[in-house]
């Protein structure tokens, strides 16, 4: 009899899903004044952008590599439960679709493209941005892709819906803010649609 595994999640998902947990512990253990520098150098702040001529090299390089360590840091346990939720359910479809390269460029370029949008839309402000929900966006974008090209009825409906979803929710999350998901903080709305656009367009069938 083969062994099977204990969690049926695709490597690279399980990986990621487990360093967000490890940071999120990490900052509910650790006193403030250890973690608070390290989710400040790890997030994305507009303003950061908007003055960097006067950085250094390094710090430039810093402010860079935050368009992509961001996506690991969760505060609100409400957050770090919704985007892991969605992460583990279609992270892992997009993952088995798309194979370990692919995935990770997806993954890269959709969490990049969310913190762009961002920055572009609150430009020059000190807001932070925090969170996986730019590459979940970009993951359920693609989905939608793949499903929607499948000669699948039920595939289609449920792609339509999920895009339905998508449209409605940052509506709510643009007009309600974090209240809707009883946090006390803004939602990145903008973040989660420059992510699904990504996804969106990442994920469209290769031509053979």
């Amino acid at each position: 009899m083969s062994r099977q595994p204990i969690f049926n999640v695709p490597p690279i998902t399980l990986w990621l899903s487990g360093v967000m947990i490890a940071i999120f512990a990490a900052l509910h253990l650790l006193p403030e004044a250890v973690w608070d520098p390290v989710v400040s150098r790890m997030a994305v702040i507009p303003a950061r952008f908007a003055d960097l001529g006067g950085l250094s090299p390094l710090d430039m390089l810093n402010v860079f590599a935050t368009l992509v360590f961001y996506a690991l840091v969760h505060y609100e346990p409400i957050h770090l439960i919704a985007n892991l939720g969605f992460f583990l359910a279609f992270g892992s479809v997009c993952e088995r679709q798309f194979g370990p390269r692919r995935y990770t460029v997806l993954l890269l370029v959709t969490t990049v493209a969310a913190a762009l949008v961002q920055i572009a839309a609150s430009w020059g402000a000190e807001t932070t941005l925090i969170g996986a929900s730019g590459a979940v966006s970009g993951c359920l974008g693609a989905f939608c892709r793949v499903t929607l090209a499948r000669h699948d009825p039920a595939g289609r409906r449920l792609a339509l819906n999920l895009i339905g979803f998508t449209i409605v929710a940052n509506a709510l999350f643009a007009l309600l803010g974090g209240g809707i998901m009883g946090v006390d903080a803004q939602i990145a709305w903008q973040a989660h649609i420059g992510g699904f656009l990504a996804g969106f367009a990442l994920g469209a069938p290769r031509r053979s």
